[in-house]
């Protein structure tokens, strides 16, 4: 099998969405050196919305909730100022809450009204 050569930007794409080849994008993103020239991809509402709905349908789980939005607080190629204060919440369940269907259903329903 050939292995698949992906730039940052598709790397990433497929590590923030649980896209098909999530974990061969992290072996290829730690072949990118970080620079100042690094373009960032945003984290849009529509990605946290995606990615809460997969909670919620059981395709991932809250460790892989909380573990996804830690990733994205730790990368410089990520924006995510428009839904920081979710990730923040996601990343530090002990603090802000549990991450349960309750409270990630509650956090939808309060995304989805802001889109």
């Amino acid at each position: 099998m050939t292995a698949i050569k992906m730039s940052r930007i598709d790397a990433l794409t497929q590590i923030i969405t649980f896209g098909e080849l999530r974990e061969h994008a992290f072996s290829q993103l730690v072949k990118f050196s970080y620079g100042n020239d690094v373009s960032s991809l945003e984290v849009s509402n529509l990605i946290l919305s995606e990615v809460l709905t997969k909670y919620l349908s059981d395709v991932i789980s809250a460790d892989d909730l909380e573990e996804w939005a830690n990733f994205i607080e730790c990368r410089d190629d990520l924006e995510f100022t428009a839904i920081e204060g979710f990730v923040y919440a996601l990343a530090n369940p002990e603090q802000m809450g549990e991450i349960s269907k309750a409270n990630i259903d509650k956090m939808l329903k309060m995304l989805n009204s802001s889109l």
